[in-house]
């Protein structure tokens, strides 16, 4: 009788265990996934894995809670709950210390955008009324406004360089300049601001100033800007053909046009004609440049008008600082935007993408932390929101144009992209044993970038890594056009809530989010505190 009592015990045990086994075969069949071995040796925890364990499902889940909150409206840019989404993110910076770049006033990098609609432009003088787009050209989009003066200032080659400035003398706020292209010589016709000299004539050579006409041009208005002119008229004849060319390649493909901020300059391109119309000279090399203010008695007339709302749009930069005297970063991305409020119905973004922004907030936290208990990384850490994803990027290609750490100097970007799901998820309690994290990467040697992948993913369970190409399709993909290596995780893009109002909070997976972002921050530690 006992004989056939335990005959049937371990019947039922074997047939349980088969169960199991199962049971989580068909999950992994159903999520793609392959067997991942049993580790053979006891592993001995990593210091990174321990600072890890500071992240938490709990901690992530709140963070992902609060932003896809309905008070946060969506999260769209240029609206109040993107707003409001951008304060929570400076509030968590100001909570961990974090530093923020000098050139930013605090945590916020702000710029405008709107569709590139052919505004309605006027510029007239008491002579002609000229023709926007034949006359004279804008790229940049500016509110409404309306202009009458009866003065413009000539501030030369509108330069401001420690060699040569054309706003010394002059007062220009609420002015309305005119600068032309070039740069100043000396009199035996040697550049002057220039330091690299020809090895054949051994006379100095131009500056960006006239070698590169878009970077010319935007240290010109940034000179402009930065002494209050209300707008600047630039007379280029050296670069005439290529400006007009780009501005009606520039219109003819709609998508949303970044600016700078709000308080900016106009500013206009003028032919040949508006430039000879106030100033009297048909060539400018006949004005005799002085540094005493020049003013031309014209009466001037330009109205602007956009046909398009103004977004108003913001980036979120904090830091971590690295040993003292490092010029080296690893920029942390994610895009904080969401679909926004349509028609009464709010889009939450739970999964796209308050889960890659709450996997960056927990690691910042957790390399906080190691930091305050002595482990100084070695290289600076930024942590970089993006707003103006949804809306043509507009929020990283505002920042490559005006980046805040030197590009030259960032060892890597790592983007961080609906972290919280993965393909075909019911339900937490419909889970495979393992979960997929999709990575892509390049700028690194392959062979060993991926061999250092492998040994930390052998330590980690639960986590199967799934290597993907590169696509168009993400923000890192700027950096990359700028040759900055850049590493890319995300968990799927096929799930049936994608960009729908049901990706809400309660249907990311926190046990999934931790365990993701648990490894990805072991990845950053290789980078932040390996040389």
């Amino acid at each position: 009788m006992k004989l056939r009592i335990f005959i049937i015990s371990i019947t039922v045990l074997l047939l349980s265990v088969y169960a199991c086994g199962s049971k989580k075969k068909e999950l992994n069949e159903k999520y793609g996934l392959e067997e991942k071995k049993k580790k053979k040796k006891k592993h001995k925890p990593t210091v990174a894995e321990i600072f890890a364990e500071n992240i938490t499902a709990p901690e992530l889940d709140y963070l992902v809670t609060r932003l896809a909150d309905s008070t946060m409206e969506g999260r769209e840019t240029g609206k109040r709950g993107g707003k409001k989404a951008a304060k929570y993110i400076w509030d968590y910076f100001v909570e961990h210390q974090l530093t923020f770049p000098k050139e930013l006033d605090g945590y916020f990098q702000k710029y405008t955008a709107s569709q590139n609609d052919k505004p309605t432009v006027v510029l007239e003088t008491d002579v002609k009324a000229y023709e926007f787009g034949e006359d004279f050209i804008s790229f940049f989009p500016h509110d409404k406004i309306d202009i009458n003066t009866n003065e413009v200032i000539f501030a030369g080659y509108g330069i401001e360089d420690p060699k040569y400035n054309d706003y010394a003398y002059q007062d220009v706020k609420n002015k309305v300049v005119l600068v032309v292209g070039g740069e100043p010589r000396d009199e035996f016709g040697n550049f002057i601001i220039s330091h690299e000299v020809d090895p054949y004539t051994g006379r100095t050579l131009r500056s960006v100033w006239s070698t590169d006409p878009i970077k010319g041009y935007i240290l010109r208005r940034n000179a402009a800007m930065k002494h209050g002119a209300m707008a600047m008229l630039y007379y280029e004849p050296y670069y005439h053909d290529y400006f007009w060319e780009n501005f009606r390649k520039h219109f003819t493909k709609k998508k949303m046009e970044v600016s700078v901020q709000k308080d900016s300059v106009y500013d206009f391109f003028v032919n040949k004609e508006i430039f000879a119309d106030i100033t009297g000279y048909d060539n400018p090399e006949d004005i005799k440049y002085t540094k005493k203010t020049r003013k031309y008695s014209v009466p001037l007339h330009i109205s602007y008008q956009n046909k398009n709302d103004v977004i108003e749009g913001i980036n979120t930069v904090g830091i971590i600082e690295g040993e003292e005297g490092s010029e080296e970063y690893i920029i942390i991305i994610s895009h904080y935007d969401g679909q926004g409020k349509h028609d009464g119905k709010i889009y939450p973004s739970a999964n796209d993408n308050a889960s890659g922004v709450a996997s960056s907030l927990e690691m910042l936290e957790a390399f906080k932390i190691a930091k305050d208990s002595g482990y100084v990384p070695k290289r600076n850490l930024v942590f970089m929101n993006f707003s103006g994803k949804e809306q043509s990027n507009i929020g990283v290609r505002f920042y490559m144009d005006h980046p805040v750490v030197p590009l030259d100097q960032t060892v890597a970007v790592i983007e961080l992209h609906k972290l919280g799901r993965i393909r075909n998820m019911d339900s937490d309690d419909d889970l495979p044993e393992f979960y997929p994290l999709n990575i892509s990467f390049n700028g690194f040697n392959k062979e060993n970038f991926k061999k250092n992948l492998d040994n930390i993913q052998s330590y980690n369970d639960h986590i199967t890594l799934k290597y993907k190409p590169l696509v168009e399709a993400s923000e890192y993909t700027h950096f990359l056009r700028e040759k900055v290596p850049v590493v890319y995780f995300y968990g799927t893009s096929n799930y049936g809530d994608y960009h729908k109002p049901t990706d809400t909070a309660d249907s990311v997976s926190t046990d999934i989010l931790e365990k993701r972002t648990r490894f990805i921050f072991q990845i950053i530690w290789e980078f932040a505190y390996q040389k």
